[in-house]
């Protein structure tokens, strides 16, 4: 039988084709028209966060006040205020640390430095990296944040080493977990780290984009307020957003000191 083509067939043939030809110009027009502003919109958005934060922390700036008050007057504001400890989520077990954070951090399983695995690089969220070129000064394994995405490390001396993993931050900002207390509202947190001495360092950061930054090194600005340095804080709490009760007790429990802090935003 032989085969013919009619004219309607030819014609849908035809159109079949343009079709075809059409919509591929269509979709390229489309794809080549998208900005490319919307095609790195993760990223983009990702480091405009970190611009906005590092402008505000450079914007805003605060002091404190300093009274010296007693035990009657600091123990009676803290029954009234009845401050309630947030309980962050701890791993201290290395496995679960590593299943969590592959990719993220690699350790040295060298088993003659410690029974804990020191921290060898570190590939931060935010796309900075940290590397420890150290044969022996490293930074061993203590605990994981996951809800700060922080990693608490211990260095020489028994200092407190950590990293931020979201933003590349390390010790002087990142500071150690187990030392946070918030404010009420978690506006504000007392922070501090270990320095391997005897003493710690204690700072203050406001929470900015999701984000807490340090505001106020509140040792070095309680010491030039009242001649005392702020060696080691025994309990703490706030008894409002910008209220912070605390006590001195470096010589642990004997001559306790008592204070009142208050945050002034200049």
């Amino acid at each position: 039988m032989k085969n013919t083509l009619t004219p309607a067939l030819f014609f849908l043939m035809i159109s079949f084709v343009f079709c075809l030809q059409s919509c591929k110009k269509e979709k390229k027009y489309e794809l080549e028209n998208i900005p490319k502003s919307e095609i790195e919109k993760t990223e983009d958005s990702v480091n405009s966060i970190t611009v906005s934060v590092e402008m505000l922390e450079k914007t805003l700036q605060y002091s404190i006040t300093v009274e010296k008050i007693d035990s009657l007057q600091y123990y009676s504001v803290k029954k009234k205020t009845a401050p309630k400890k947030k309980i962050i989520a701890k791993i201290t077990d290395i496995n679960e640390a590593k299943k969590l954070l592959k990719g993220i951090v690699e350790f040295d399983e060298n088993k003659d430095f410690g029974a804990n695995p020191g921290v060898k690089k570190i590939h931060f969220r935010n796309g900075k990296k940290y590397e420890n070129n150290g044969d022996f000064d490293y930074s061993f394994f203590i605990a994981y944040y996951p809800q700060e995405d922080i990693l608490l490390c211990e260095g020489g001396h028994a200092s407190d080493v950590s990293f931020n993993l979201k933003n590349g931050k390390e010790t002087e900002e990142t500071g150690n977990p187990d030392v946070f207390v918030f404010s009420p509202k978690e506006n504000f947190r007392l922070n501090g780290h270990f320095g391997g001495q005897q003493c710690s360092s204690y700072f203050i950061q406001k929470s900015i984009n999701n984000e807490y930054v340090k505001v106020i090194q509140l040792d070095e600005e309680f010491e030039k307020l009242t001649k005392i340095w702020l060696c080691i804080i025994g309990d703490s709490f706030w008894a409002d957003e910008k209220t912070l009760f605390l006590t001195e007790d470096s010589n642990f429990g004997v001559n306790t000191k008592f204070f009142k802090v208050k945050i002034v935003e200049k």
